[in-house]
């Protein structure tokens, strides 16, 4: 994508955003997202949870040979979740940093497995986040036939990227999707800059099915705590709710933060999601039957912590970087078990 179109697209979603919040009102904006107050630090401490779910699958994923110890893993994750925030489109950047990070103890192809292998996991339980909060939807939404053809009509297609991300774990999909790219017209030139590099996609491939179908009980242990990560996420909508006042329940919240995500997804070519969250927050809101502004506080405070969470995981990456630049890393804390 070109740089003019990522900037007609931010200048959109920037244009989006102030029109939301000048229909709110700015004071009110602020005065709201103030209110969540002591609930802001609990935000936080819940995401730092989340990221140690996300860094226990990933450690699953190693196998039990030599191995980064547990917190430095942890560093390692919240490092890459920086880097992606900050390549907006794509949010690729953390991948490639991860996989040279983990080299060092796994070897580059190693590495490069478990790291493709993780995201597979991370997007597999986002799929079924997804899924929960269209079921969610389903129950707790009115029952009108322009929502409830939507629903199902996304239900059906998050089903089958379900589907089809649990078959590559079952026989591999590297291999496949490099033969698709093959056979489609304007995507051959890629292909064949990827085609010496067959013979390590079949290697990651064999690594990935010999994960699933090896340790079974891995996988399903590393799936249930990258979804345990993404239902986490979801509390934030709930405790948002509870500063500012709003009633309303976990399902709902988490509903509301499913879809939310999904939405966002499906419009992943704005930067920085900047317009399509607060937009999407504010109907969901709505349709949900709650007071809509919350919508814009809750994107408000979410960007708030996002952007803590940045800083932090980017100080640590300046931390990682030093270490191997001096090759004196620092001594993690004893290791928990996994």
């Amino acid at each position: 994508m070109s740089r003019r179109i990522q900037l007609a697209l931010l200048v959109v979603g920037a244009a989006l955003f102030s029109l939301i919040v000048v229909r709110i009102g700015p004071a009110r904006v602020l005065d709201n997202a103030e209110a969540v107050g002591w609930l802001f630090i609990p935000i936080l401490l819940l995401y730092g949870v989340a990221y140690a779910a996300n860094t226990a699958a990933w450690r699953l994923t190693m196998g039990d040979g030599h191995r980064p110890s547990f917190w430095r893993t942890y560093v390692i994750t919240v490092s890459g979740f920086s880097l992606n925030f900050v390549t907006p489109v794509i949010n690729a950047g953390g991948e490639p940093f991860r996989i040279a990070a983990l080299a060092r103890w796994l070897g580059p192809r190693r590495a490069a497995s478990s790291v493709v292998l993780h995201k597979m996991l991370h997007s597999l339980a986002l799929l079924l986040v997804w899924l929960t909060a269209l079921c969610l939807a389903l129950a707790l939404l009115p029952r009108t036939r322009a929502v409830v053809g939507p629903l199902v009509g996304a239900l059906a297609i998050v089903s089958a990227l379900a589907a089809l991300v649990l078959s590559g774990h079952e026989r591999g999909g590297l291999e496949r999707i490099l033969d698709l790219l093959h056979r489609t017209p304007l995507l051959t030139g890629v292909a064949r800059r990827l085609e010496p590099k067959r013979s390590a996609l079949a290697e990651i491939d064999e690594q990935i099915t010999a994960f699933y179908n090896a340790s079974p009980r891995r996988f399903w242990s590393a799936l249930a705590l990258e979804y345990l990560s993404r239902s986490l996420w979801m509390v934030e909508y709930w405790l948002i709710c509870v500063g500012v006042g709003i009633n309303t329940t976990f399902a709902k919240a988490f509903m509301i933060g499913g879809l939310s995500s999904l939405i966002q997804n499906a419009l992943f070519l704005v930067p920085y999601e900047l317009g399509t969250k607060e937009g999407s927050l504010y109907a969901l809101f709505a349709l949900a039957g709650l007071d809509a502004r919350a919508g814009v506080y809750t994107a408000i405070v979410s960007r708030a912590r996002d952007m803590i969470w940045i800083a932090a995981g980017l100080g640590l990456l300046a931390l990682v970087r030093h270490e191997e630049r001096t090759g004196r890393p620092v001594a993690p804390p004893p290791e928990p078990a996994v």
